[in-house]
């Protein structure tokens, strides 16, 4: 979520700038160019990384988690310290707190709303328009390409339709020497489309109604869609225009009032009084396309199109993380060492001799009751290894409780251990036979990860469940995980559709699982040997 945000901040400003130097340019193009820096905040900049495209890429980016502190990290040691009670680890306290993700959504629904408001008002608006207006045949020597109206409503003139455009008139403009400027300035829009441009304006400054900068890039293209109007009429009724809009503006703006947010898009010829004093004082200049000014537009492009592609988001899924390791912070001399006692330690880790996993099993206890503690993330990872490591060698030699003395002895209470290890506890459980605490264990950890578990955590569960004969829940803890493939997970259905007498449902999975498990009564798999990361260093 930083990382878009970042980008179209980046963008944004960039445009702000090119336009504060392109004043002197055709208002047209300052007016696409801030529909550019709009459209930025409609793409998910942070999913762009994802794409085959973008792939290699990284050695040009940067990651957003490398400038932007975490603010879990600025909160003093002492407010994550637990009881030994407390179930929640210093991850799990901030599921309360809503994500940025959740926020923006919630903006943007309400965004959402107030654009549908406003869609009322409009309608609301036309009606009361119809119904005290009448029409104007007798004006139609101005105009006969769209049906002019006149009415009692307080603007000039404006105009509406995005299927069906209509002129408005104020029923005094009749009588008024400005009457050709002012339908000529309307008919202009028209002709231009930017009755859809004004739409699509209302759109995006609904969404972004609580984002500053899209609530100034939008003013800013509705003053540019304004004086590009301006400069046409300019050309074709020349010095009359500009005199006429001064006579009409000038005089009317002391008594309108002016709009607010909540005002139905319109296209109005008058604004308000410091921007129709800009107006008259733009007409006086001549705007040409000139070189430099392209020159500039493609500068603003490119820086654009640089700050898009310098923010990753590092932190967004695997595939991200995998690309963001030569970025990983470098290991002190200190962890380098530890870490080679360690291998050393544990050297018959991969065998499957049993006094060498014993000696190996050994050496990593002496190797974590004698080493010195490390500072920060090192410590956090030396200790998560290390116990992986140990898990495994524990496993090979069926010592379950020892794999429970060691979490106690690596994670003593109220350090936060990592939330999944919970899973190496609970299949130490089911090995003891002692069910009820991997339940505990697995229903705490889809309790932290808000009913998300992962496939391996899920199995596991089902398989607690089974064996405490709670076959409907292990059927639905098996269903609420999305894993088509998961032969594990199949062969635990077919076992639990055996136990239920459920035939049809048997004959319907047997082709997803083995055939030696595809048999009457049914059998259970044996739970495999966990692994380590550090096994491939040994």
């Amino acid at each position: 979520m930083t990382d878009y945000l970042l980008t179209c901040t980046l963008i944004s400003l960039c445009i702000l700038l090119t336009v504060k130097g392109l004043k002197n340019a055709p208002a047209r193009l300052n007016f696409y160019i801030l529909m550019i820096a709009l459209a930025c905040w409609f793409v998910p900049w942070q999913y762009l990384s994802q794409l085959s495209f973008f792939e290699g890429s990284e050695r040009y980016t940067l990651n957003v988690a490398q400038i932007v502190p975490d603010i879990k990290v600025l909160i003093p040691d002492t407010l994550h310290t637990t009881t030994p009670n407390t179930l929640l680890s210093k991850q799990s306290m901030w599921d309360f707190v809503p994500s940025m993700s959740n926020i923006f959504i919630i903006l943007l629904v309400s965004g959402f709303g107030l654009f549908l408001l406003r869609v009322g008002l409009y309608v609301k608006l036309i009606k009361n328009l119809y119904i005290n207006s009448k029409p104007s045949p007798e004006l139609n020597h101005i105009n006969n390409q769209y049906p002019i109206r006149l009415t009692t409503h307080t603007e000039p003139a404006f105009a509406t339709g995005l299927i069906k455009p209509v002129i408005w008139l104020e029923s005094t403009m009749t009588h008024r020497k400005e009457l050709d400027s002012v339908i000529q300035h309307e008919v202009t829009h028209l002709q231009q489309g930017d009755i859809y441009w004004t739409w699509l304006i209302c759109f995006i400054e609904s969404v972004f109604w609580w984002n500053p900068i899209c609530l100034k890039l939008t003013g800013l293209a509705k003053e540019q869609l304004e004086l590009s109007c301006d400069e046409l009429c300019m050309q074709k009724l020349k010095g009359k225009y500009q005199l006429d809009l001064a006579s009409l503006l000038l005089q009317e703006q002391s008594a309108k009032s002016s709009p607010n947010f909540f005002t139905p898009p319109l296209l109005n010829i008058a604004h308000s009084k410091s921007f129709n004093i800009q107006r008259i004082k733009m007409l006086n200049k001549e705007k040409t396309m000139k070189s430099k000014y392209l020159v500039m537009v493609a500068a603003a492009m490119s820086f654009s199109a640089l700050a898009a592609a310098q923010i990753v988001d590092g932190s967004s899924d695997n595939k991200q993380q995998s690309n963001n390791t030569s970025q990983a912070p470098v290991k002190s001399e200190e962890y380098k060492q530890q870490l080679a006692q360690l291998l050393k330690s544990a050297a018959g880790a991969k065998s499957d001799n049993p006094e060498l996993l014993s000696q190996a099993a050994q050496g990593i206890q002496d190797w974590h009751l004698n080493r010195d503690k490390l500072t920060g993330f090192e410590e956090a990872e030396i200790k998560l290894q290390s116990f992986r490591l140990l898990n495994h060698v524990y496993s090979k030699l069926e010592q379950y409780d020892d794999i429970l003395s060691a979490y106690e002895k690596w994670y003593e209470p109220g350090s936060n251990p990592p939330y999944f290890l919970k899973n190496s506890l609970a299949t130490a459980y089911i090995q003891l036979g002692r069910y009820e605490l991997a339940v505990a264990e697995l229903e705490d950890l889809s309790k932290q990860l808000e009913g998300k578990l992962h496939v391996g955590s899920a199995d596991n569960l089902a398989l607690a469940y089974i064996y405490l004969a709670d076959y409907d829940k292990a059927l639905k803890t098996l269903e609420q995980v999305d894993a088509k493939d998961n032969v594990y997970g199949n062969i635990l259905k077919y076992y639990v559709y055996d136990k239920q007498n459920n035939r049809k449902k048997m004959d319907e999975i047997k082709s997803k699982i083995p055939e030696v498990f595809a048999v009457t009564p049914a059998l259970l798999p044996q739970s495999g040997v966990p692994g380590s990361q550090l096994l491939r260093l040994l």
